[in-house]
C-alpha cells in the first residue's frame, strides 16, 4: 500500500513538473517568437500607410474608432531615401528610410516596437511626419529580424542586442554629415528599450524620447505571465526558456537602470494603457526624481497603448519639437 501511495505521489509530482516546464516554455515561446512581417501593414510606405487597415483587429472600440477616423493621408510624406548601413554588431545590415529635408537641422532616429512591426507601421510613419512638420529630420529603421533588415534569429532579443542597430544608424548619420550632438532617438513601446540602451553606450546621444516603455524586468515579467493566467511562481522557468530561445538574459531587461544624469529623456504613456501598464511610467518618474535624471513626463489622458500620438497629434508634435530643439544643439 505504501509503495502504491509513493508511486502515485511520484507520478503526481512528475506531472506537476511537466506541466510547470511546459507552461514556462509555452509562455516564453509565445512572447519571443518573431513574426518577421509588418502584419496588415506589410508593404506600407510613408505615402501609403493608413491606420484603418487593421482597425478591426482592435477589440477595444475606442482604439478601433480612433484608427478608423484618423486622417492618415494628412500625414503622408512623399520624399525619402531607402538606405542600408551596418549595425555596430558585425555582418548585420540594417535598412532605414531617411527623411533628410532640412540642412543643418537635427535628426531623430525612430525605433519601432515588437512584432509584427517595423518602419512600415503607422506609429513610425506618423512620428516621422510630425517631426518633419516641425523642421526636424528623421530616420525610421527596421531593427534586425524585422522588415528589410537582416534576419539573424527567429526570436526577439528584447533590445539587448538590437541596440547595436541603433548605434549603427547613429554612425551612418554621422558619416552623412550630421553632428553627434544633433542626433536624437525616439523609441516606441519595446523600441524605447534599445533606444535607452544605445544612449547608455553612446554618451554623445543627448536626447531620448520613450513612448510607452517598460521600466523594469520583474514588473514586466509579472505582467506578461499574468496575461496567460499564471502567477509569478512561473517566472524562473519562463526566464530560463527565454534565455535559451533568445540568446540573451531577460533579467538584464532593466532600462530604468541605464538612465544617466548627463542625457535628457522624455517619457510619455497613455493613462489607460493595458499593454504596458502605467506603473512602468510611474516607476520611471520616481526613479528620475530620486536620481537627478533630466527627464520630462507626459501622461496622455484617456489614451491606451501608443494612442497618444493619434489622439493628440498636434500636442505630441509640439512637445517633440520643444524637447528635441532644446536638447539637440
Amino acid at each position: 500500500m505504501k509503495k502504491k501511495i509513493l508511486l502515485s505521489l511520484t507520478a503526481i509530482f512528475l506531472l506537476g513538473v511537466f506541466l510547470y516546464v511546459s507552461a514556462g516554455y509555452y509562455v516564453a515561446y509565445s512572447i519571443l517568437k518573431i513574426d518577421h512581417t509588418c502584419g496588415w501593414h506589410e508593404n506600407s510606405k510613408p505615402n501609403t500607410w493608413d491606420t484603418a487597415i487593421d482597425a478591426n483587429e482592435y477589440t477595444n472600440l475606442t482604439r478601433q474608432r480612433l484608427r478608423l477616423n484618423f486622417p492618415s493621408k494628412d500625414y503622408h510624406l512623399e520624399e525619402w531615401q531607402n538606405v542600408y548601413f551596418s549595425s555596430r554588431e558585425k555582418d548585420i545590415k540594417i535598412n532605414g528610410w531617411l527623411f533628410n529635408y532640412y540642412e543643418d537641422a537635427p535628426v531623430v532616429i525612430v525605433i519601432h516596437g515588437i512584432f509584427p512591426n517595423g518602419k512600415c507601421k503607422p506609429e513610425s510613419n506618423l512620428i516621422a511626419s510630425l517631426l518633419i512638420k516641425q523642421g526636424i529630420n528623421v530616420m525610421t529603421i527596421d531593427l534586425r529580424n524585422y522588415g528589410q533588415s537582416d534576419i539573424v534569429s527567429d526570436y526577439e532579443d528584447l533590445g539587448l542586442k538590437s541596440y547595436q542597430d541603433i548605434l549603427g544608424a547613429f554612425d551612418y548619420l554621422k558619416h552623412m554629415g550630421f553632428k553627434s550632438n544633433k542626433i536624437g532617438l525616439h523609441g516606441i513601446s519595446l523600441g524605447a528599450v534599445p533606444a535607452i540602451f544605445a544612449a547608455y553606450e553612446e554618451p554623445e546621444i543627448k536626447a531620448i524620447w520613450a513612448d510607452s516603455s517598460l521600466a523594469e524586468f520583474n514588473m514586466v515579467l509579472k505582467d506578461e505571465i499574468g496575461r496567460y493566467g499564471l502567477s509569478i511562481e512561473f517566472g524562473p522557468v519562463v526566464s530560463f526558456f527565454g534565455k535559451r530561445l533568445s540568446g540573451v538574459d531577460p533579467s538584464d531587461l532593466n532600462p530604468v537602470r541605464k538612465l544617466s544624469n548627463h542625457q535628457h529623456y522624455f517619457f510619455t504613456h497613455g493613462d489607460k494603457d493595458e499593454r504596458m501598464f502605467v506603473r512602468h511610467y510611474e516607476y520611471f518618474k520616481n526613479y528620475a526624481e530620486q536620481n537627478n535624471i533630466k527627464a520630462s513626463f507626459w501622461l496622455a489622458e484617456d489614451s491606451y497603448h501608443v494612442d497618444g500620438m493619434f489622439k493628440y497629434p498636434d500636442i505630441y508634435g509640439k512637445k517633440m519639437y520643444k524637447f528635441f530643439k532644446e536638447n539637440l544643439k
